[in-house]
């Protein structure tokens, strides 16, 4: 089960990256689309626009399991998972923002991981599906092997082959979380 809540952190740390991360996948396809007029090996192109495609659906589906995952978790834990994925927010300021004391929020954070592990076993969703398909992956992947090293992941900034950086404001993501209050909206119409 440790090794399925790794996947889960990794997952739920690539979580505000992976939109960019396809429109990233999805450029680089265009491009090789475009220098294949000019090269003469049409079907390496190919198999390298077809890699772009396949990661940027893999990552696509990874949003949608942390979605529908987190939809499926207590509210408190949902709003404390969803800020952390969506945002970044660290677990002190979740708290503080959203008036938990720190140890309820740490502790609402570990079970929330717990149960988003347990959600996603009960579907077929293991530790070993995930290192299939996410082990090698230059995100998932990367997130995955810095928590198995025991490295805080979610402080980090990712550049993604634009090399912009992401950033937040910390109002709109305690918003978000405050809107989690309301189940008549769904946690992914808040992107």
């Amino acid at each position: 089960m440790e090794k399925t809540i790794d996947w889960v952190t990794a997952l739920t740390a690539a979580y505000r990256h992976l939109p960019r991360a396809v429109g990233a996948c999805k450029k680089t396809s265009s491009a090789l689309a475009v220098s294949g007029f000019y090269n003469t090996d049409t079907m390496a192109l190919i198999e390298k626009m077809i890699d772009c495609n396949v990661r940027a659906e893999s990552y696509i589906n990874a949003k949608v399991l942390i979605d529908r995952t987190i939809e499926k978790l207590p509210l408190k834990h949902a709003r404390i998972l969803y800020l952390r994925a969506r945002y970044g927010v660290s677990i002190e300021v979740i708290a503080e923002k959203l008036g938990y004391s720190k140890r309820s929020a740490f502790r609402w954070y570990a079970e929330a991981l717990k149960k988003a592990a347990s959600v996603l076993k009960a579907q077929g969703y293991d530790s070993d599906w995930f290192a299939e398909r996410y082990a090698k992956d230059v995100l998932i992947g990367d997130y995955y092997s810095q928590i198995r090293k025991g490295a805080d992941v979610f402080g980090r900034t990712v550049k993604i082959r634009d090399s912009k950086k992401l950033r937040i404001k910390l109002e709109d993501a305690v918003a978000a979380g405050l809107l989690l209050g309301e189940r008549a909206y769904s946690i992914g119409c808040l992107n």
